[in-house]
């Protein structure tokens, strides 16, 4: 009997690339595949661009909801799907054409649980091939979690997941968590398999372009998300024995990205008169001030920050000339919880 593999695609307003997401589906190699197209309550063209679709391939399952989130709509994907496999597809990305043969060929010669594969990451910048699993073939169970836990590892799409796991240990996305909720969803289906690996090719397409999605407007809002990221990721790793340093250093490095993240916005958007005594309160924050003094500036050498590092203190300069069009530093001191501005332009 041949498998059916289940490809699940939430969608939220886009009908600027809906049409490339779904034809680059349509087109697999891999024939025997249903399309779980779920509406998130899109009030733009969207609908009908999907409708017109499913009038020429009955392989499309279209399915709607009153907006809720990509979690409750993938949550509706994963139980209308009939397929023995998952795949989970953003709808402004596409895939290769071999993208999930080679993923459950994969899987099925290798009898494992999960199947990783790279990506093409496209931005303003150009196209990089990229892969967080920095091996080709069968990956240790420790190693996958730090991968998981690092870069994009913890996406769904890039992966083929057995609906057998998912359901017989009842795995749902997450709806209290709107970023990284797919990243808990991974480790929880990871800590119920046995047996994992990679495949050196970039098959999917990462679409950065799509200056309107969610991962493309951080706010001071996600902060709070972001936290209770961290203490899912620590519960889950906790269960499983990992070991506690390396658990606090995934820990440290996600809340340092958190704090700046949080900069970023304040520096762009935020009252001059504000931004000090927001960061202070941020500062504060009972799980933040928890690792804090482990910040250090090699843990994020891809920002625009420098940091030094004394005792229990920590300056950081923020260098903004690009964005703001002029040359203007920023320096903070953060020394107990307590924080102070001096400007430095």
């Amino acid at each position: 009997m041949i498998p059916k593999v289940s490809v699940i695609v939430p969608v939220f307003n886009n009908e600027k690339y809906i049409s490339k997401c779904i034809e680059s589906i349509l087109s697999q190699s891999y024939r025997n595949i249903e399309v779980v197209i779920v509406n998130d309550g899109s009030t733009d063209k969207s609908e009908k661009v999907i409708k017109t679709y499913r009038e020429k391939d009955e392989r499309i399952l279209y399915l709607s909801q009153i907006n809720s989130g990509p979690s409750e709509a993938r949550n509706k994907g994963i139980v209308n799907s009939t397929g023995d496999y998952l795949v989970f597809i953003d709808s402004d990305d596409t895939v290769d054409k071999y993208y999930i043969e080679y993923l459950l060929t994969t899987m099925i010669n290798s009898k494992v649980d999960l199947v990783c594969c790279g990506y093409k990451d496209y931005s303003k910048y150009g196209i990089i091939d990229h892969t967080d699993f920095n091996m080709e073939g069968n990956i240790p169970f420790n190693e996958l979690l730090a991968m998981i836990c690092g870069g994009t590892g913890g996406v769904l799409w890039s992966k083929i997941f057995k609906k057998e796991i998912i359901n017989k240990n009842d795995l749902r996305l997450n709806n209290n968590i709107y970023m990284s909720e797919d990243l808990i969803f991974t480790l929880e289906y990871v800590i119920h398999s046995r047996s994992f690996k990679s495949i050196k090719k970039y098959l999917y397409n990462y679409n950065r372009l799509n200056e309107s999605s969610i991962s493309a407007n951080i706010s001071i809002d996600h902060l709070e998300n972001s936290i209770s990221v961290c203490e899912n990721i620590e519960k889950i790793l906790s269960r499983v024995s990992y070991d506690n340093k390396k658990i606090n250093n995934i820990v440290t490095e996600r809340t340092l990205n958190a704090v700046l993240n949080t900069a970023d916005y304040l520096m762009l958007n935020a009252n001059e008169k504000r931004k000090v005594p927001i960061l202070r309160k941020v500062l504060d924050i009972p799980y933040i001030k928890k690792y804090k003094y482990q910040f250090s500036t090699r843990k994020v050498l891809y920002k625009p920050y420098i940091f030094f590092l004394k005792k229990d203190l920590l300056i950081c300069f923020f260098i903004y000339g690009v964005l703001l069009n002029k040359m203007k530093y920023f320096k903070y001191e953060f020394i107990g919880g307590d924080l102070s501005e001096k400007s430095l332009s």
